[in-house]
């Protein structure tokens, strides 16, 4: 995992997670208070003897209440919002051609047209905003062959308010997208300075504990089983001692870039503390993490450090354990680190 896919990764796991409430829960509240107040004017409307409005806000009323209820079920699912959107066209095609009471259904096509711009992504809202005026234009300028009928004055005076209204509403949302997205790379920015090491720009130990593990234990289907790989490189403090630590800092660098380059685009390598690393296969076997850590060892051996009269040959010792459920993964790294001294007590430069 580089520094870009940790700022997505980082993103992904926190920021968005606000963003993706705020559009939920508005399409809840929306769906479930309008489709009472829908259901309630048809009840109104069927009492008074206009079924054919009463039809359609008993459909309308139905359809958001169904599309909000999918939308529980299928939660990942962006879909729900555009249904949503194409509902509310409808709904405004309707009212504009029936005229709601006494000609009156002109005034409820303010707060639609809103639902629109807030529901939907920023873009999108402006084709849809930009069909559903476009309809109500046409219709109203069109009263011929429709039960509604409006004055010119008012047709006219309610386009002009009607577009001051949407002008106003997307440069508010503009804005407010805005300053929450310059908020939001600012954010990311510290998180991802706290949760990578700053030598090796690896991830470090704050990552794996607050956030990876997190997310695994949130959706245990995308991660499991996941093995876990602790990676401690042979004699470094031999290498400090003989060439200083600066040369050290520089194995260590090249090591993590080894590493980087020998995973997966699924797979993380992270910095735990001195010359140690974890390395993470998610959805891979014991017998699968083996071999891709021993493809590890194999290329750190045969890359040693090589920087003007210094040629040091670099080894590295690997303990792998497979974490088949959310419920031990710290026992998992725990047993990963046991293999690890094996793996040293054996000799070094092997996989345990």
């Amino acid at each position: 995992m580089d520094s870009s896919s940790l700022s997505q990764f980082l993103e992904n796991t926190h920021l968005n997670s606000a963003e993706v409430k705020r559009r939920r829960l508005t399409l809840y509240f929306i769906s479930y208070i309008g489709g009472i107040i829908m259901a309630v004017l048809a009840a109104k409307n069927l009492v008074r003897g206009d079924h054919f409005l009463a039809f359609w806000l008993g459909l309308f009323s139905f359809s958001v209440f169904a599309n909000a209820a999918l939308s529980h079920i299928f939660k990942n699912n962006n879909i729900f919002y555009y249904i949503a959107g194409c509902i509310v066209t409808a709904m405004v095609a309707v009212i504009s051609v029936t005229g709601g009471y006494h000609d009156t259904g002109l005034h409820f096509v303010y707060p639609l047209i809103l639902i629109q711009i807030i529901i939907v992504r920023f873009r999108a809202a402006i084709f849809y905003v930009t069909g559903t005026v476009g309809a109500v234009a046409f219709i109203v300028y069109h009263q011929e062959s429709i039960p509604a009928t409006y004055r010119a004055e008012d047709v006219s005076r309610f386009l002009i308010a009607l577009g001051c209204f949407i002008t106003v509403a997307f440069i508010s949302e503009y804005f407010w997208h805005k300053s929450r997205k310059e908020m939001l790379t600012d954010n990311l920015e510290k998180l991802r300075q706290a949760n990578s090491d700053p030598l090796t720009k690896v991830p470090n130990r704050r990552f794996l504990e607050s956030v990876y593990f997190e997310r695994a234990i949130k959706n245990p289907a995308d991660y499991f089983p996941l093995s876990v790989v602790v990676v401690d490189i042979d004699y470094f403090k031999k290498i400090n001692d003989n060439y200083g630590h600066d040369v050290g800092d520089r194995v260590l660098i090249n090591v993590a870039t080894l590493m980087k380059k020998a995973i997966r685009a699924t797979d993380v390598v992270s910095r735990t503390g001195g010359e140690e690393f974890l390395i993470l296969y998610p959805k891979t076997t014991l017998s699968m993490a083996v071999k891709l850590a021993e493809k590890i060892r194999v290329e750190i051996e045969s890359s040693p450090f090589i920087e003007g009269d210094i040629h040091h040959p670099i080894t590295a010792s690997f303990g792998v354990a497979t974490a088949l459920t959310d419920a031990n993964i710290n026992a998992t790294v725990k047993l990963a680190d046991e293999h690890l001294y094996e793996a040293k007590g054996a000799g070094r430069n092997r996989v345990m």
